[in-house]
């Protein structure tokens, strides 16, 4: 049987997600371009989640409605909800996910099962979650990647817009200031605004009335009052968009309920100022306490909306997913100045259908080096502060230990000569 072996290698390769052990949440099938971008960037695809009827009674004991407080009412796009972070923080210990490598990078599809609302019929909606991350590249991997899954259902002229309300020390302080603000305009303040302020100041920026809008504009502004950890973190997302040439614009008014959320805030929109928000992040720090865990668990995610006629509803080829999930290639970077281009060289691949496996969550190459020695990658793309500053990298390969450097808008043609 001279071809054997062969024959044995193929069916090998056809098998591989279905031989795997999958833990039970996890699912590959049915599998849409979204997912399939979303895998690019190292998410892992969730089952349809679940809302139990105590994620609900949490979310009520915590806050009401909305976690976002801006000008639109979400009757129409992106839109998030306290109850779907509850779910997902329970599946996280429920499943301890605590337990595997962190960060834990999830996506999923909405509406999550339970919820009870009705969906809009010409939109699909979809969430990316970063949890146990506590710096800005998970802010700034979940805007590149939304921005990605944007600009592939046909998305132009996309700008994101966003703010920061910082850690607990910078919401106290800008709390005090911000009421202040607002007890010594009182009368200027319509008689609903002035009830609603006594449940939530922070909902006053964002409110559609003349004469809030007007007391907007020279009212105190969340970012003057950040401590010092919460102003490098948010410096260094920023830094991330201009890195990926990201348009962008701080939104003083865009807010988040601040007894669990913190840090930043981002909403993704198009150029046409009355459209409704495509995307809306936040960082939910805090929640994991307030549900009764011990400490704070590092949580950042994203919600989408997508329109459906945009979208080319077709399952994903299980061998497409086999590729992304089984790369050839290992990214690794050092150094800030390498962490702020990586996402423009994974994002390079992608858009060549070249998959790469990376930990850009990670900061020391000891770790990055374990992930290219347990996967046993072919080819190492690293990019240290030299490189970065040349807009290059390092192609090194494994089995002959040769390498040479190779200027990133190079990279994927370069890369293809490996037959990756």
């Amino acid at each position: 049987m001279p071809y054997a072996p062969k024959i044995k290698k193929v069916e090998e390769t056809k098998s591989l997600i279905r031989r795997i052990e999958q833990p039970k949440y996890v699912s590959y099938d049915h599998l849409d371009d979204v997912g399939k971008t979303a895998l690019f960037y190292g998410f892992t695809p969730l089952t349809l989640p679940h809302i139990h009827p105590n994620d609900s009674t949490e979310a009520k004991k915590i806050s009401e409605g909305e976690i976002i407080v801006d000008h639109d009412n979400h009757e129409q796009g992106a839109t998030l909800r306290l109850e779907e972070k509850i779910a997902l923080l329970h599946l996280y210990e429920r499943e301890r996910m605590w337990m595997m490598p962190q960060p834990v990078m999830i996506y999923y599809k909405k509406p999550f099962v339970g919820d009870k609302r009705r969906p809009n019929p010409h939109e699909s909606h979809h969430g990316l979650e970063i949890i146990g991350a506590n710096k800005s590249i998970a802010e700034a991997i979940l805007i590149q990647s939304s921005l990605a899954i944007l600009r592939d259902a046909g998305e132009t002229d996309l700008h994101v817009e966003i703010n920061s309300i910082g850690d607990k020390e910078s919401i106290v302080r800008f709390t005090r200031e911000i009421i202040a603000y607002y007890r010594k305009h009182i009368n200027d303040l319509p008689a609903k605004c002035c009830e609603t302020m006594k449940h939530d100041v922070f909902s006053l920026l964002g409110c559609d009335h003349e004469a809030c809008k007007k007391l907007t504009i020279e009212c105190p502004k969340s970012i003057n009052f950040l401590s010092e950890l919460s102003r490098q973190h948010f410096k260094e997302v920023l830094e991330y968009l201009e890195t990926l040439e990201i348009p962008y614009s701080i939104n003083n008014t865009l807010m988040a309920n601040r007894d669990y959320c913190s840090e930043t805030i981002f909403e993704i929109r198009r150029d046409n100022p009355s459209a409704h928000p495509l995307a809306i992040g936040i960082r939910y720090d805090t929640l994991a306490r307030r549900l009764g865990h011990k400490k704070d668990l590092p949580a950042v995610g994203v919600s989408l909306c997508l329109q459906k006629k945009a979208m080319k509803n077709q399952t994903v080829k299980m061998s497409v997913v086999d590729k992304i999930l089984n790369p050839q290639i290992c990214f690794m970077q050092l150094g800030f100045e390498a962490k702020l281009k990586s996402l423009h060289v994974i994002e390079t691949l992608r858009l060549e259908g070249i998959p790469v496996i990376q930990s850009l969550a990670k900061d020391k190459m000891a770790g990055q080096i374990g992930i290219a020695e347990k996967t046993h990658a072919p080819i190492v793309v690293i990019m240290g502060k030299k490189e970065a500053m040349e807009n290059a990298v390092i192609v090194r390969d494994s089995a002959t230990r040769s390498q040479e450097t190779v200027l990133v808008s190079d990279i994927a043609t370069h890369l293809k000569k490996y037959k990756v």
